[in-house]
């Protein structure tokens, strides 16, 4: 059978299955491309890409980044293929555009902006030249499946195509050094809300300078090894930015951008301080595409971050937020246990749902990602009661007691979706909710528990 032929038989298979799933009222984000590339390893290479493509990568952030770009360029009049429900391996991708193309694999749409899983580069960019790849930031995950940050940007090194126009985050001297063969290279970063003093204590993942191996001295450090560093004996350091932060309103949720000499004021989709990075990459994206100010502000206004990862409500008494908490990623629980403390309320009850993916086939995650994640934001005062709820409760009782955490303000349900059983909603109206993306079915239960616990949501 001859490749062109399996193509064709690649394709119809998986648009039927595509249109069977969609029956069942699935999403289909990933099943038919397994079955396209199953039948056609090749799949992708037989397809043509739309006009221009847009590739989203890094640790922290794809989704959200993806989603906001797409959102946007559909708000202004693009049509857009986007695999917006986050399987951004290589069969989610080819789902995506399976979705778009027709049978014998022209673009429906405009633009594609994919996110792409880190270690799936070298099977999506083999076949794939992204017009721009965005980075977030590279940083320690899951040490099953991407083991190290030189491991992994080793694999987007090796994977980018040299044409394709880079945007890093240059306060990320990991993300900012890629793919140096790229000389198409535009940063962003953020000058506002410079730390005072940086958290010499914090796990880094990176202290020594990758081209000589001296000792990097920080010039600040915002979290993990994100701000701005130099090599204490020769002349590496964090490049200058394109695309500056330069005020955050946190009041009025919004940030300042300076680009070429002017400054550009945008609606904030959420205050936390990963997300903030994640607005400005794609406020750069979206001006290198060529949409105005005015039609990235405007758009801007509408957005708001996916409800399945962050939510705020109030139901009765009860003022609720609640937010996706990456379990195996140290840095992404990091983060939400800081903008837990950030949130307003001298008396807040914390609901950390956890779940380990692999544990349902027994075969664990290795535990010591607990060990790099910074539990210290939990001995805030302001935090009064914490509630572990999954199957690794336990573990995670254990660290934040190790952290500091007084035990007598700890409990602990090894049923997730119990977790809101255990809320003292008499004495405590701030509930925050921490859960994990492999979760959301019990986070959606522990939702409706606390709705009925406070009254009707407004």
């Amino acid at each position: 059978m001859s490749n062109k032929i399996k193509f064709y038989f690649a394709m119809l298979a998986a648009k039927s299955a595509r249109v069977a799933l969609r029956m069942l009222g699935r999403q289909a984000s990933c099943t038919p491309g397994i079955i396209a590339l199953k039948l056609c390893p090749d799949f992708l290479g037989h397809l043509k890409m739309p006009p221009t493509t847009v590739c989203v990568t890094g640790t922290n952030g794809k989704t959200t980044t993806s989603n906001l770009i797409a959102s946007v360029l559909t708000d202004c009049g693009y049509s857009v293929t986007n695999n917006s429900y986050g399987s951004n391996i290589q069969a989610g991708v080819t789902s995506a555009l399976i979705a778009d193309s027709t049978f014998t694999g022209k673009p429906k749409k405009e633009i594609a902006v994919l996110e792409v899983d880190e270690r799936s580069s070298l099977l999506v960019y083999k076949y794939i030249t992204p017009d721009i790849l965005i980075c977030n930031n590279i940083m320690r995950d899951s040490l099953k499946r991407n083991a190290h940050t030189e491991f992994i940007s080793f694999i987007i090194n090796k994977a980018v195509p040299a044409s394709t126009k880079l945007v890093l985050n240059a306060d990320d001297i990991i993300c900012s050094r890629l793919a140096p063969q790229n000389k198409d290279r535009v940063y962003f970063g953020m000058e506002a809300e410079i730390p005072q003093k940086s958290a010499e204590g914090m796990n880094r993942d990176i202290t020594y300078c990758p081209e000589c191996g001296s000792l990097l001295v920080a010039d600040y450090i915002r979290y993990n090894h994100i701000g701005r560093v130099h090599c204490s004996e020769c002349d590496l350091c964090s490049p200058d930015r394109d695309f500056t932060i330069t005020d955050i309103d946190r009041g009025n949720l919004t940030f300042t951008v300076s680009h070429d000499g002017k400054e550009e004021k945008y609606k904030l989709v959420n205050d936390n301080l990963v997300n903030i990075y994640n607005c400005c990459g794609a406020v750069a994206v979206l001006t290198l595409l060529g949409l105005s100010y005015e039609q990235i502000s405007k758009s801007f206004d509408k957005q708001k971050i996916v409800s399945s990862r962050f939510d705020r409500f109030t139901a009765g008494k009860l003022n609720v937020i609640m937010q996706l908490a990456k379990g195996q990623n140290p840095i992404a629980c990091s983060r939400a246990f800081s903008y837990v403390v950030s949130y307003p309320g001298l008396k807040k009850s914390l609901l950390i749902m956890t779940d380990d993916k692999s544990d349902n086939t027994n075969n664990s995650e290795s535990t010591c990602w607990l060990y790099d994640c910074d539990y210290s934001a939990l001995t805030d005062p302001s935090i009064d009661e914490i509630i572990f709820a999954g199957k690794r409760c336990r573990d995670q009782r254990l660290r934040a007691l190790l952290a500091g955490v007084d035990g007598r303000k700890i409990k602990i349900t090894d049923d997730a979706a119990s977790g809101a059983d255990y809320v003292d909603t008499d004495n405590h109206t701030d509930i925050c909710v921490l859960y994990d993306p492999y979760i959301l079915a019990e986070a959606d239960v522990v939702k409706q528990k606390l709705i009925e616990k406070g009254g009707k949501a407004l």
